[in-house]
């Protein structure tokens, strides 16, 4: 593998790690969980549909889709981000 797939996946592993750090000391885990992926869906729509403006697209797939609902906002903007460096 390229030492770029394993920054993106480090990267990955740490979005996931904030996740649910930030999930577990919250009260209301589930429901944290649950917006969180939200978020996540929400955001990768958004970017999608500003494509046009930004120039940046990130396909939707079944794995995309559910990275931005696992890993939510920090996932998304580390696939945008993985994105632009990759382009």
């Amino acid at each position: 593998m390229s030492t770029q797939l394993y920054i993106l996946l480090g990267i990955l592993v740490g979005c996931f790690a904030v996740t649910l750090t930030v999930s577990f000391k919250t009260k209301h885990f589930f429901s944290s969980v649950f917006l969180s992926a939200v978020s996540g869906i929400g955001s990768l729509l958004a970017v999608n549909m500003l494509q046009e403006i930004t120039g940046v697209s990130i396909a939707l797939n079944y794995i995309t889709t559910t990275a931005g609902a696992i890993l939510g906002l920090p996932g998304v903007t580390a696939m945008v981000i993985s994105q632009i460096i990759l382009k």
